[in-house]
C-alpha cells in the first residue's frame, strides 16, 4: 500500500495540473469542443506538402549571369536546412535552354547536351529527392524556344512540337533510366498554360495536343513505368483577355477528356487575404476537387503564393520598389512579417477541406529566379522561405535566416505525412474566421486550428482515434510564442499532459495564431 501511495504521488507531481484529489479533470470555459471523428474522414488521396525547388540558373555554372555560386557547400547546407522542412513532394520546372538544348543545327533538329555543367547542378536537387524518397513533379517553364522572332528560322515554340515531344522524353530518360532518379512521378507540360504568359498563350486545342502526343510518347519509350502527367497546371483566379475558354474549364476538360492520360490533376492558386481569411477558398476550391473525385487520383496545389489586394497591395508595391534587389511587380515581401504564415497555413487547411492532396509551397529560396528570369540581381523574386545566396547577391546576411512563414510550412510537412487521412471537425461554430482540421496516420494523430480573429479562442479537441499512450505534443505559432532550435526552425511548445480522450485537450489559441497538437515529434 505505501508503494502504491508513493508512485500516486510521483505522478501527480509530474503532471502538475491533474488533482490527486480528483482525477477527473475540471471543466474549463471553453468557445467550443471540438470533435475529429473518423467517421468525418475525407475521401481523397493525401500525398503530403512540399515546396517549388528550381536548380538556381542564374548561379549553376561558370557561365551563368552570377557565375558559379552554388558551390557543393551551399548545397550542403540546402540539404540540412530541407531535412528540418522535410518536403514529401518537390515541384521542378526547368527550361531545356538552362540545361540541355543548345539550339537548332542547319536541318532544324535540336541539339542536345546532357554532359554539361548546368545539368551536373540539377543533378544537386534531384540527389536530393531521390535519397530522401520525395515525389518529384517535374516539367518546362514553356516551348524552348518562346519569344525568339525570327520567321526564316523554324524554331520550337509550340507545345505540340514533335521535337519537343522528343527532347522532353530523350531527357526524362536519361534522368530516369540512366541516372536512376526514380523520384520523378509527375510530369507537367508548360507552366500555367492558360495564361497569357504562357508559351502556349492560352491556346488549350495547342496544350491538349501536346500533352496527348506526349502521353504516347511515354507510353512508346517504357516511360510511362515511371513517370505520368499532371495537369493543367492551370492558374485557375484568372481569365485569358482573348481565348474564350475560361481558367476552371481547363480543369473540367482535363478531367473530362485527358483522364485517361492524367495520373494527378494540379492547378496554381495566389489567394488574397479575403478569400482566405473568411474561409471561401475552401467553397473556391470545392467544385474543382469535387469533378475529380470519382477519379481517386491526387489533386496538388502546384503552386500556393499569397497575393493581396487593397491597402496591403500598395504596401507590398511599396516595399519592393524601395528594396534595391526585389522585383517589386513579381514578390511578395510579407513573407518577412508573421502574418503571412498564418494565411498560408490557413489555405493550406482550407485546401484539404475541399479535397486537394498536397499543397506546394511557392517557393523556396529568392536565389531561384529573377523577374523574366534575366539574372538581374535587382529584380529578385522574393517569395521564399530564405536566400541561400543572401550574402554573395545583396551583401545582407539576415536573408540567409529562416522567414517566419518556414515555420507552420515546416510543421504542415513534418506533421502531416503522406498517406494520412484527413479528419473534418465536428461540432465546430459558426466562425468565419476559425479553420480546423485533423489527420490520421498509422497511430499517429494531428490537429490543427488556425484563429484569424483578433480575440482568444479556447477549445477541447476530443478524438475517437485510440492514442490513449502517446504522448501529444502542442506547437504554437503566434506573434510572440513560436519557439525554435539552433537553426531556425520550429520545436514543441511544449507536451500536453492531458490527453485526447473522451473529455479532450484544452488548447488556448492566440489571436492570428496556430496551433498544432501532434503525437508526432518534430526533430
Amino acid at each position: 500500500m505505501k508503494k502504491a501511495a508513493i508512485k500516486i504521488i510521483l505522478f501527480c507531481l509530474f503532471f502538475g495540473n491533474f488533482s490527486c484529489k480528483n482525477e477527473i479533470k475540471e471543466p474549463k470555459p471553453v468557445d467550443a469542443t471540438i470533435s475529429f471523428l473518423e467517421q468525418n474522414t475525407i475521401d481523397f488521396p493525401f500525398i503530403g506538402h512540399g515546396v517549388q525547388w528550381s536548380a538556381y540558373p542564374h548561379a549553376d555554372s561558370e557561365d551563368a549571369e552570377w557565375g558559379f555560386l552554388m558551390t557543393d557547400e551551399k548545397w550542403e547546407e540546402l540539404y540540412r536546412r530541407l531535412d528540418y522542412v522535410n518536403p514529401h513532394i518537390i515541384r521542378v520546372i526547368d527550361s531545356a535552354g538552362w540545361r540541355y538544348y543548345k539550339g537548332l543545327d542547319k536541318k532544324g533538329n535540336p541539339i542536345i547536351d546532357y554532359n554539361s555543367q548546368e545539368v551536373a547542378t540539377l543533378y544537386k536537387l534531384l540527389d536530393y529527392c531521390q535519397k530522401n524518397n520525395i515525389t518529384v513533379l517535374f516539367g518546362e517553364w514553356g516551348a524552348p524556344d518562346f519569344g525568339r522572332e525570327d520567321k526564316n528560322i523554324p524554331y520550337i515554340q509550340l507545345a505540340n512540337d514533335d521535337r519537343w515531344i522528343s527532347m522532353i522524353s530523350g531527357f526524362l530518360q536519361h534522368l530516369i533510366i540512366d541516372k536512376k532518379y526514380t523520384c520523378i512521378t509527375y510530369y507537367n507540360l508548360v507552366n500555367e498554360p492558360n495564361g497569357y504568359w504562357a508559351s502556349t498563350d492560352g491556346d488549350w486545342d495547342q496544350w491538349k495536343n501536346g500533352y496527348l502526343k506526349l502521353a504516347a510518347k511515354f507510353k512508346e519509350t517504357g516511360l510511362d513505368k515511371y513517370v505520368q502527367l499532371a495537369g493543367p497546371d492551370a492558374v485557375v483566379q484568372w481569365n485569358h483577355p482573348t481565348h474564350p475558354k475560361k481558367a476552371i474549364d481547363w480543369v473540367y476538360s482535363t478531367v473530362s477528356e485527358l483522364d485517361s492520360v492524367t495520373a494527378s490533376y494540379d492547378i496554381h492558386i495566389y489567394a488574397d487575404q479575403h478569400l482566405v481569411r473568411t474561409g471561401n477558398l475552401e467553397r473556391f476550391l470545392l467544385p474543382m476537387a469535387k469533378a475529380a473525385q470519382d477519379q481517386k487520383k491526387p489533386f496538388i496545389l502546384g503552386e500556393l503564393g499569397m497575393k493581396y489586394t487593397g491597402e496591403l497591395k500598395e504596401e507590398n508595391t511599396k516595399r519592393g520598389q524601395a528594396d534595391p534587389y526585389a522585383g517589386a511587380d513579381d514578390s511578395s515581401m510579407f513573407v518577412y512579417d508573421y502574418f503571412y504564415g498564418v494565411d498560408m497555413a490557413d489555405a493550406t487547411v482550407q485546401s484539404m477541406l475541399a479535397g486537394f492532396g498536397s499543397a506546394i509551397a511557392w517557393d523556396l529560396d529568392d536565389a531561384m529566379h529573377t523577374v523574366g528570369d534575366l539574372g538581374d540581381k535587382t529584380q529578385l523574386k522574393k517569395w521564399g522561405m530564405w536566400n541561400i545566396l543572401g550574402k554573395e547577391l545583396t551583401g545582407d546576411i539576415k536573408e540567409l535566416t529562416p522567414r517566419p512563414w518556414s515555420y507552420t510550412w515546416t510543421l504542415l510537412c513534418n506533421l502531416l505525412p503522406p498517406g494520412s487521412s484527413i479528419i473534418e471537425g465536428a461540432d465546430l461554430p459558426e466562425d468565419d474566421k476559425i479553420r480546423c482540421v485533423a489527420a490520421k496516420h498509422e497511430d499517429n494523430f494531428t490537429a490543427i486550428v488556425v484563429n484569424q480573429s483578433k480575440e482568444e479562442k479556447k477549445y477541447y479537441l476530443k478524438t475517437d482515434i485510440s492514442i490513449a499512450e502517446k504522448t501529444v505534443f502542442l506547437y504554437e505559432y503566434s506573434e510572440n510564442n513560436r519557439p525554435v532550435n539552433a537553426s531556425g526552425f520550429p520545436t514543441m511548445t511544449k507536451v500536453l499532459t492531458d490527453k485526447i480522450d473522451d473529455q479532450g485537450v484544452y488548447i488556448e489559441v492566440k489571436p492570428n495564431s496556430v496551433v498544432f497538437v501532434s503525437t508526432i515529434v518534430v526533430k
